[in-house]
Order: structure tokens, then C-alpha cells, then sequence
């Protein structure tokens, strides 16, 4: 049961989404984009971008002191994560928007539109505040480096940020970036995302007259962990067009991603004496599932074997449980194309049904998906606004396919909706060495309020 803080706010939050459909359709012109920037006013929107510059490193360097690991153990969430989620919800609801903290500590806002007369698409801005469970990420100690020397930045326990190990940084002459000490990383990720959304809803909120349609915000814990979308509620979420603030440098644009399942092949053996098998029908599990690994996951198929945009199929650990008499082989399968992937479920079954007769053995298969492609999902014009946005803030749009899951592809796996990843400053993530480029994460808040004014030019279609 929900507090009674949560249930108020549910109330009054949920009634300002009234009358608001989510399948709405849009009239767009095919020539939007080119005709948009044309026309385009970029300066005002630069110039007030700039006020709220300096601002962002200080409240950075705030969120990255607050421990906030997700633990695949947990069973929801953490209490520095608990702690975060308090942290953020206070500096957001100060405000003023409609902002729900939900039991399962999401952080939601609706910004209702502002134009008059007319409809425009609902946008969405998502970004996640855990950081990751795989390094030390409690106790973060964030170095400001002003006007880089482009010299090799030198941590705690022997590691090293230069140009060797990372070229990107040779952008960084000259301008700010932000360094763990070398006992922890950093947290960017995806905190720098935190920073551009947190900034760009104070900006709303100081700025009344800037036209918008009506806005969704979601920030949520467990990203890290794969969780972020398991209990997102859509009744707060469920934008037209969704963007997340979780990417790497400037200009990266994460388009597309593998679909991921999770590949879960049991055999059930018959327990007895194995010297009396054939009398007493004894059965082993182990043979089984060796045979199939051999006939499912042929070498050409690993990891080490897949590049671009080839998938691959991978054998990832193995569970025998004695009393049961079970074995159990957990594959991970990742694609980009859905045929691709068919292809590789149907080899699983059939080489599954040929052994399981075979040796006389039940063999079962549990298919969980764990992400989905964002591609399959986004409406055709989202990446248009998306470029359109980038290149009024000085920003040459890198558009990429991604061989690994974003929030957005949780989304898409559980809710059916896509959406694209945007950059935010963070470099090397999950490690000691991660880094954050003050200049790329302010660009990335500069496109966040641009595409404020793409999406609120457009209009619903009646």
C-alpha cells in the first residue's frame, strides 16, 4: 500500500494527464526538417542556454556524492539508491511541475503544454540515477580539471587517463572535464544525464513563456542492473516520442540496439543407479545438454566471432542441480535482425527435439526476453527532430548501432514503444578512468531544449 505522501500526489499528478492520448497521430511534412532550420532562431535559445551553463558542473559534482549503486542481489532497490531518488524528487519538485515519486522510487514529471490553440505530440526525456554494481562507485571523490593541459591525468592506484588509452580526450584541451580519484568511477553514468535533465526542467520552469508541448520525465533506478523498465508505470510514461539522455560522447546518437533473450535450456534426467540404467531407467542430464551446445552454438556464432551488425548466440554458464537430476545452460542471444534470431530459437528447438529423442530425456526451453531493438518501435520522423535539434546547437549528429541494451530497449521489450539514446559527456563507463567532458554535457542539454521547440512545432492531426 502506498503512503499517503505517494497516493496524493498520484492524485493530483494523474489529473493532469487527463484528456491526453497516447496513440495520437501527426501531420508532417516531408521536407520538416530542412524547412524547420531554415527558419530556425537559434541564438535566443543559445543565449539563454548559456545562464544555466555554469550551473551544471556544481550540480554534477553533487550527484555523483550521492552513493547510488544498484545490486543485482537486491531484491528491488538499494537505500543509497532510496537516497538518491529523495535527493532528486526534493530539487525537482521545487519546481513547481506536477512530480510523483512512485513506491518503486521512478521519478516522474508532466510539464502540460503552454501553446495555445493547438496540440503538439507528447515528448518524453528519460535518464537513470543508479550507477553500476560492476566497480566501486560508493564514495565518489570528483576532480574538477579546468582548462585541460592535455597532459595524461594521473588517479589514485596507478591508473591513467591519456590520449593513448583514450584519443577522444585530446578534444579536451582546454576545457573542463570531471575525474573520479581514482578509488571509485565516476558515476556519469548516467548522473551527466541526471545533470542535462534536471537543468533542463529548471529552465522550463524559470522560463514560463518558452512554448512547449505537453512534456513527460521519467528518471529511474535499476538501469544498471537491466531492471529500468520493469516498473515503469505507462499511466506516467508513455511519451510519442522518447528520448534518453544516456549516452557517450558529443554527437553519438544510439539508433538501434541488439535484441537480447535470455536462453534457458533444461534437461530433466531420471534418477537411479547408474550401473542398473538399463533396468531401472536412470537417466543422465549432463549429455544432453553437452550435445546441445555443441550442435546449437557452433563456433562461427560466439562473441569473439560477431562484428557490426552480426549476431551471435553464446553459451554463458552451466547449473546442475544433484537432487533433481537437472542440467541447465543459459545462452545469450543477441541480433540485431529479427530473422537473424528466429534462425538461431529455431536451431535451439530442433536440436533440442532431435536429442531430447535421442537419449529418452525432457528437455525444456525458456525463452525471457531481456531487451528489444529500439528501431522496431519509433515513429519515422522521431530521428529527424532528433538531428534537426542537434545540428541548431552546433552538434554533427553520429548516428551508431549498439551491440548492448539501453533503457529505451528495456522500454521497448516491455512496453512496445522505442526510443533513441542521446549523448551526455560520459566517457569510459564502469570504470576507474571514466570521465565526463563538461562540453559535451552541456551541448546535450542545449539539444534536450531544442528538441523542446522541434516536437512543440509539430501538431496532431485531427
Amino acid at each position: 500500500m502506498k503512503q499517503l505522501l505517494a497516493v496524493l500526489s498520484v492524485f493530483v499528478f494523474g489529473a493532469s494527464f487527463a484528456g491526453q492520448a497516447y496513440a495520437s497521430s501527426f501531420s508532417l511534412s516531408a521536407p520538416y526538417e530542412r524547412t524547420y532550420l531554415k527558419s530556425s532562431t537559434p541564438a535566443p535559445q543559445a543565449k539563454l542556454a548559456e545562464k544555466y551553463r555554469a550551473g551544471m558542473i556544481p550540480r554534477f559534482v553533487k550527484y555523483v556524492q550521492i552513493d547510488s549503486m544498484s545490486d543485482n542481489a537486491a531484491e528491488w532497490m538499494t537505500p543509497g539508491q532510496e537516497k538518491m531518488a529523495q535527493a532528486l524528487y526534493e530539487d525537482i519538485r521545487a519546481f513547481g511541475f506536477p512530480t510523483y515519486l512512485s513506491e518503486d522510487k521512478y521519478i516522474y514529471v508532466n510539464i502540460p503544454s503552454n501553446l495555445k490553440n493547438r496540440k503538439a505530440p507528447v515528448l518524453g526525456i528519460s535518464a537513470h540515477y543508479d550507477t553500476t554494481p560492476d566497480i566501486i562507485g560508493n564514495n565518489v571523490k570528483p576532480q574538477v580539471i579546468k582548462n585541460y593541459d592535455g597532459q595524461p591525468i594521473t588517479l589514485k592506484n596507478n591508473h591513467v587517463i591519456d590520449f593513448q588509452s583514450d584519443p577522444y580526450l585530446r578534444n579536451m584541451i582546454g576545457k573542463t572535464i570531471v575525474t573520479s580519484d581514482g578509488t571509485t568511477n565516476l558515476g556519469a553514468d548516467d548522473k551527466a544525464g541526471v545533470t542535462i535533465v534536471v537543468t533542463l526542467l529548471q529552465t522550463l520552469a524559470e522560463n514560463p513563456k518558452m512554448p512547449h508541448g505537453p512534456i513527460q520525465v521519467v528518471i529511474t533506478p535499476n538501469e544498471d542492473v537491466g531492471r529500468s523498465a520493469e516498473r515503469l508505470e505507462l499511466e506516467y510514461y508513455h511519451p510519442d516520442y522518447a528520448y534518453d539522455f544516456d549516452g557517450g560522447v558529443n554527437g553519438e546518437v544510439v539508433a538501434a540496439n541488439f535484441s537480447a533473450d535470455r536462453v534457458v535450456v533444461t534437461a530433466r534426467g531420471v534418477n537411479g543407479h547408474q550401473s542398473y540404467a538399463a533396468e531401472n531407467g536412470y537417466r543422465n542430464s549432463a549429455k544432453p545438454i553437452g550435445d546441445l551446445i555443441a550442435a546449437a552454438a557452433l563456433s562461427e556464432n560466439l562473441p569473439n566471432n560477431s562484428r557490426g551488425e552480426q549476431g551471435y548466440l553464446e553459451p554463458h554458464h552451466i547449473e546442475y542441480n544433484a537432487a533433481e537430476n537437472t542440467h541447465s545452460v543459459d545462452f545469450r542471444l543477441r541480433y540485431f535482425d529479427q530473422n537473424e534470431g528466429k534462425r538461431y530459437l529455431q536451431r535451439i528447438q530442433e536440436k533440442a527435439d532431435s536429442i531430447s529423442k535421442t537419449l529418452d530425456v525432457a528437455i525444456e526451453i525458456q525463452v525471457i526476453k531481456q531487451y528489444e531493438n529500439v528501431e522496431y518501435g519509433v515513429k519515422p520522423e522521431a530521428l529527424g527532430l532528433l538531428k534537426a535539434a542537434m545540428q541548431e546547437a552546433g552538434v554533427t549528429p553520429n548516428i551508431k548501432k549498439e551491440r548492448a541494451g539501453t533503457t529505451s530497449a528495456m522500454i521497448m521489450a516491455k512496453h512496445g514503444f522505442g526510443g533513441y539514446t542521446v549523448f551526455t559527456g560520459q566517457n569510459n563507463p564502469h570504470a576507474f578512468t571514466e570521465w565526463l567532458s563538461e562540453e559535451d554535457m552541456f551541448k546535450a542539454y542545449q539539444v534536450a531544449l531544442n528538441l523542446v521547440k522541434q516536437v512543440a512545432q509539430m501538431k496532431v492531426s485531427k
